[in-house]
């Protein structure tokens, strides 16, 4: 084999190992956080579990281990923990990203949304007194299909007083039910239950976040889809989710 048949394979392969080798460790670095995002999302859905069976005055211990392996912050009157979804751990690449433009982050969350690769949060904390749980607070924001969507619910013997001297009905007072809206980028929109003492078995069931929506490539799509459960009691109160933003209406929501 001579000279000028050597020289063409050496380059090819210099040109193959120098396109190869960036594009073999994205793929690996995709691979590793895609499956970082499912663990976290196995993790979260483990916790929720547990929190949406303890009960008002239960040892504080219980709702420790309901949120095992989640880091915590611990006070005298006070715990709390915050899961991140996996992939949005490691929060210096994140934060060089949202320095660009806000029209260059929005297309990039949905890319990165299409990709499995779905922002959420999980914030769990409980009052504690005497050793026992006295109220329980669970809020989950998620990167949806079309806008950000949020869950939030809380557990306590009475609702809190900033509602008290509302003109609520029976329904609301037992049980109540609100919508929110998010800013950020993306915007959104969100749905919080209060549940007392008093809340029936229907509206405990209403707190029960869809935990698929944690681990999605297509992402949910809406509150209906979030809170699949909470359609029950707004369809016995004859009542809708509240405001609207300009994302599609989901199709569980016709329903």
């Amino acid at each position: 084999m001579d000279r000028k048949t050597l020289i063409p394979q050496s380059r090819r392969g210099w040109l193959i190992a120098t396109i190869g080798a960036p594009i073999l460790v994205l793929a690996s670095l995709y691979l590793y956080l895609l499956a970082e995002e499912r663990i976290s999302a196995w993790q979260a859905a483990r916790i929720l579990d547990r929190l949406e069976m303890l009960q008002l005055g239960d040892p504080a211990a219980n709702f420790e281990r309901a949120v095992q392996g989640c880091p915590m912050e611990n006070t005298s009157t006070s715990l709390t923990c915050v899961v991140h979804a996996g992939a949005f751990r490691f929060a210096y690449p994140w934060k060089l990203l949202s320095r660009l433009p806000d029209d260059w982050t929005y297309i990039l969350s949905k890319l990165l949304g299409r990709a499995g690769l779905r922002y959420w949060r999980l914030v769990a904390s409980a009052s504690i007194n005497d050793a026992q749980v006295k109220g329980i607070s669970v809020g989950v924001f998620v990167a949806g299909r079309y806008e950000s969507l949020g869950a939030g619910w809380n557990l306590s013997p009475n609702l809190p007083d900033r509602y008290r001297n509302l003109n609520l009905s029976p329904d609301q007072k037992r049980t109540y039910v609100n919508w929110f809206n998010i800013t950020g980028i993306p915007g959104g929109e969100g749905f919080e239950i209060h549940a007392t003492s008093g809340s029936t078995e229907k509206e405990l069931r209403a707190r029960r976040v869809n935990r698929s929506c944690l681990f999605s490539f297509r992402g949910c799509d809406g509150l209906c889809e979030l809170l699949p459960d909470a359609s029950a009691i707004l369809m016995e109160r004859n009542s809708t989710w509240g405001g609207r933003t300009g994302a599609p209406r989901s199709k569980c929501d016709w329903n």
